[in-house]
């Protein structure tokens, strides 16, 4: 096919062989791979003189940087830009892995899909503690929990006594690992190791002492958690758990320790009032938790609890959560024996604190008359709990939280019938402010809180309350204060100061009034998580 040239020249082909032959036998070797500017210059010469079109220039060109490179093994590489490299690495990273999981090499499928998705988490408390008794305490407070335990003293004998008056120094160590895996959207599992007396709900604290011993290890959590509505924007955080997991009520210290593991059921529906972000939640989790159970009885102890609540942020920087709650102890309350039987030894309490009105359920004039302590209450505590929370700058966030507490089941009657002469009663209150970083997790972070706490003796079951405070139970009121530091990325120290008195203690044996016991707690915590 004929060349097409500039028409100035009308026969161009022997022009363009000899401004080829020209410029290819001008070409030194190797002239392209050094980017010789020379060849360019002849070409774009003979194309303003009309000799070329910029078409065949382009032509020769091509064939003289094909020749050079051939002469000379010269192999040109693209450039290519890092973000395709990352690009191409990352798929070829892709397709290597999928055809070694589908092909089996190294048993890549050997490890389940949720092995991903498991979460390690856990701490470690070391504690410097303080126990300093007032000088007029009584010494006559029964303990309770050794005295059931041995079952066999008799109503003469001196019972053993719980130590109100010397004061006390230890050290304490808390050490927990969890683990939770997501085996998918809708389920977890999860449990959790800690230190502490396995016989002790409310403290997963050793002291050390005994010589270096070793530390004794428990399961305080095992649980499947549920979420049927996961993929559901408005019910999402609705959820069913199952076996032994945290509190999944929102409560204060007053009722539940905050080492309390609950056993279990308990679901929580969970729903937004509106589209808004700012729209509240409504919150109703109920819950069914065995405490005591007998092969020989129908009365076995559960806690039934339900609690509706409702939290939001109506305004930018300030949130809030109130709850009503209702948390009936079932069969709780100690029963006397039938004359000459032990039919109702089993109502015992197995373990207490201190402050629950307890009677002897031994009492029986038929034979001979030891001593088994009972309660002498029902306990089914209506709670209302309200905390707000505002942002004072960016960082800080100040809160103030409330909680009163009735015993519904309490009846001056009934501890009447067990000849217990008097209670301080069955209410209780908690107030407490705080101010600081939301989190201690960061070096220089910090947190202040100071609160006042009234708890009367039948209030609540003793058991589970705060066994910080005081002699740990009911029946004592006083100050809580508080504060952390950071000191780097997850480790921090916290400061406590309790200091509580009794409201209304008896002689037990004479069941008149009294002195009180005035109880300080000053607590140095070292903390770390990870």
């Amino acid at each position: 096919m004929p060349t097409k040239c500039s028409g100035r020249y009308p026969s161009a082909h022997p022009l363009l062989s000899a401004a080829a032959a020209m410029v290819l036998a001008s070409i030194p070797t190797g002239a392209f791979a050094q980017s010789d500017p020379s060849t360019r210059d002849i070409l774009n010469i003979l194309v303003e003189k009309g000799v070329l079109s910029r078409g065949d220039a382009d032509g020769v060109l091509a064939e003289a940087r094909r020749r050079t490179e051939a002469a000379e093994g010269t192999v040109r590489a693209p450039y290519v830009p890092e973000a395709v490299r990352d690009q191409i690495r990352e798929e070829v990273k892709a397709d290597v892995l999928a055809t070694a999981k589908s092909e089996g090499w190294a048993q890549p499928g050997a490890l389940p899909d949720w092995v991903g998705k498991l979460d390690i988490h856990g701490d470690v408390r070391v504690r410097a503690e303080h126990i300093a008794f007032g000088k007029a305490n009584t010494p006559l407070i029964y303990d309770i929990n050794a005295i059931n335990a041995d079952g066999g003293y008799y109503v003469d004998d001196v019972l053993p006594l719980r130590e109100t008056t010397e004061n006390r120094f230890r050290a304490r160590i808390r050490a927990r690992l969890g683990f939770e895996a997501r085996l998918s959207d809708k389920v977890d599992v999860g449990f959790r190791l800690a230190t502490g007396n396995l016989n002790d709900p409310v403290s997963a604290n050793i002291t050390m002492s005994d010589n270096f011993h070793k530390l004794t290890v428990g399961l305080d959590r095992a649980y499947i958690r549920v979420r049927p509505f996961a993929s559901e924007g408005d019910f999402a955080q609705s959820n069913l758990v199952f076996g032994k997991f945290d509190n999944p009520f929102r409560t204060t210290e007053l009722i539940f320790d905050e080492d309390i593991q609950f056993e279990g059921f308990a679901a929580t529906l969970d729903t937004k009032l509106g589209d808004s972000a700012s729209a509240p939640h409504v919150r109703l989790t109920a819950g069914v938790f065995p405490m005591e159970e007998w092969d020989f009885s129908n009365s076995d102890k559960y806690l039934y609890a339900a609690q509706l609540g409702i939290g939001g942020a109506p305004l930018e920087g300030f949130r809030f959560n109130i709850s009503a709650g209702y948390f009936d102890f079932a069969n709780v309350q100690g029963q006397f024996n039938t004359p000459g039987t032990r039919d109702h030894d089993h109502t015992a309490a197995s373990r207490v604190q201190f402050g629950n009105s307890v009677f002897n359920l031994r009492n029986d004039p038929g034979i001979v008359n030891t001593v088994l302590f009972g309660l002498a209450s029902k306990f089914r505590v209506g709670a209302l709990n309200a905390e707000a929370e505002f942002d004072l700058n960016p960082t800080l966030v100040g809160a103030v939280n409330f909680e009163i507490i009735k015993n519904f089941g309490f009846s001056r009657r009934a501890l009447t019938e067990r000849q217990v002469p008097n209670s301080s009663g069955d209410m209780g209150w908690y107030l407490r402010g705080s101010i600081g970083h939301a989190k201690v997790t960061e070096a220089n972070a910090w947190n202040f809180n100071a609160g006042y706490r009234r708890l009367e003796a039948d209030s609540t079951l003793d058991l589970f309350a705060d066994s910080d405070f005081g002699l740990g139970g009911t029946d004592q009121k006083g100050f809580v204060v508080q504060g952390s530091y950071g000191l780097a990325k997850n480790l921090w120290m916290r400061g406590s100061w309790y200091s509580a008195r009794t409201i209304n203690l008896k002689d037990p044996a004479t069941n008149l009034v009294a002195p009180p016991i005035d109880t300080d707690t000053v607590m140095f915590d070292l903390n770390a998580r990870f």
